[in-house]
C-alpha cells in the first residue's frame, strides 16, 4: 500500500502548476534558526509488551519523530507512546537517551516524553496554529532527515478517524512526505505549529482525491500542556468512548468495522457488521456528527441509547460510555 501511495504522490507532484517551484526554493530563515530547528527534532523509539491491546494495530515496536519544546521535554505523536513500556530518544549525533512517558492525550493525538538524562538541546519556539491560513508556506522535518522540506497547507477540512478521533481544523499539506510520524511542522518564522500524524488520500475533499499529510495543530494541546505535565491527563472528566471503529455508508448510518474487546460497545452487544443509525434518537449523519453528538451528551460514564440495524432488523441498546485510557495498559512513567 505504501508503494502505491508513493507512486501516486510522485505523479501528483509532477502535475502541479509551475508556481509550485516557488514553494520549493531554499528557505529564507536565518542560519541560526535553521540550525535550531535541525537539532530540535529527535527520533522517538518505543516498545510495548507483547500482550498490549494496541499491538494489533500499532505493533510492538514503533519509531517516529519528536520535537524538543522545553528543557528535556519532547512533544511527539501520541500513538508512538500508547502502552509504551520503554522509550528512547536519539539526537542528530546518534546519542541514545532513555526517557519516560509524561502523557498520552488521546483527545488531541499528542504525547509528551521527558528524557531521564539531560538532552542539552535548545527548545523551539511554540507558534499559533490557529493563525495559519490557506494557503500557507510551511516547513517540515522528520528524524534522520538532512534538511527541512517545504510544504504548503492546502486545506483545514475536518478530519474524523474511524477510531473515535476528531480534528475540527487539522493542517493538510502537499506534497505528500513519507516520514510524517511526529515530524515537526514549522511556520515561515521557524515556530512549531504542528506534528505529523497521517498520510491521507484526500487533503482537499472526498470528491477531489489528492494524497498528502495531516499534521495535528499545536493549539490542540497548548491549553492543556501544563495539566498534562502535572497529572498525565487533561483537566476534568474523561471524554466518552465506546470502543467502535466505523465508517460512513452512502445510504446513511455508520458501518461498524471492529469492536474493541471488553469495551463499552462490546459489553452492550455491538458487533462488527452492525449499522449505527441514531444516537439518543437523533439520526447519525456522518462520523463527525456521531462524535460531536456522543461527546456533547456527556463524559465517560454517561448512558447513551444507540439505535442499530443488524441483518435487516433495528434495535436500540443502552451503552455506558467508558474512558479510553482505562482500556489500555498505562505507559511506563505516567
Amino acid at each position: 500500500m505504501f508503494h502505491k501511495f508513493f507512486v501516486i504522490a510522485c505523479l501528483q507532484l509532477l502535475s502541479l502548476p509551475s508556481t509550485w517551484a516557488q514553494l520549493t526554493q531554499t528557505t529564507n530563515l536565518p542560519p541560526q534558526t535553521v540550525a535550531r530547528l535541525m537539532q530540535s527534532v529527535v527520533a522517538v523509539q518505543s516498545r510495548t509488551d507483547e500482550d498490549a491491546s494496541s499491538v494489533r494495530t500499532l505493533g510492538q515496536r514503533r519509531q517516529g519523530s519528536g520535537v524538543v519544546i522545553a528543557p528535556d521535554l519532547v512533544l511527539t505523536i501520541g500513538y508512538l507512546l500508547i502502552e509504551a513500556q520503554s522509550v528512547d530518544l536519539i539526537d542528530r549525533q546518534g546519542r541514545r537517551v532513555p526517557a519516560q512517558v509524561k502523557a498520552v492525550d488521546t483527545v488531541s493525538g499528542f504525547g509528551l516524553v521527558r528524557s531521564l538524562v539531560p538532552l542539552r538541546l535548545e527548545p523551539v519556539e511554540l507558534g499559533d496554529s490557529d493563525s495559519v491560513k490557506v494557503p500557507a508556506k510551511v516547513l517540515t522535518l522528520g528524524q534522520g532527515e538532512a534538511e527541512l522540506t517545504e510544504l504548503e497547507v492546502v486545506s483545514r477540512k475536518t478530519f474524523a478517524g474511524n477510531w473515535e478521533y476528531l480534528l475540527e481544523s487539522p493542517l493538510m499539506t502537499l506534497p505528500a512526505v513519507n516520514n510524517w510520524s511526529g515530524a515537526g511542522l514549522f511556520d515561515a518564522s521557524g515556530q512549531l505549529i504542528g506534528l505529523g500524524s497521517l498520510l491521507v488520500p484526500d487533503v482537499f475533499s472526498d470528491a477531489k482525491p489528492m494524497l498528502g499529510n495531516l499534521y495535528v495543530p499545536l493549539n490542540e494541546i497548548k491549553p492543556q500542556l501544563n495539566e498534562l505535565l502535572r497529572n498525565g491527563k487533561r483537566t476534568g472528566p474523561a471524554q466518552s468512548w465506546l470502543g467502535i471503529n466505523s465508517q460512513a455508508l452512502r445510504e446513511g448510518g455508520l458501518m461498524v468495522l471492529r469492536v474493541t474487546p471488553d469495551s463499552p460497545a462490546s459489553q452492550a452487544g455491538v458487533e462488527a457488521g452492525d449499522v449505527l443509525l441514531a444516537l439518543q434518537g437523533r439520526t447519525i449523519e456522518n462520523l463527525p456528527d456521531f462524535y460531536r453528538q456522543l461527546w456533547t451528551w456527556g463524559p465517560a460514564g454517561s448512558a447513551v441509547q444507540v439505535t442499530l440495524k443488524r441483518q435487516g432488523q433495528e434495535k436500540t441498546i443502552r451503552i455506558i460510555t467508558g474512558d479510553r485510557a482505562q482500556s489500555m495498559k498505562p505507559p511506563r512513567g505516567v
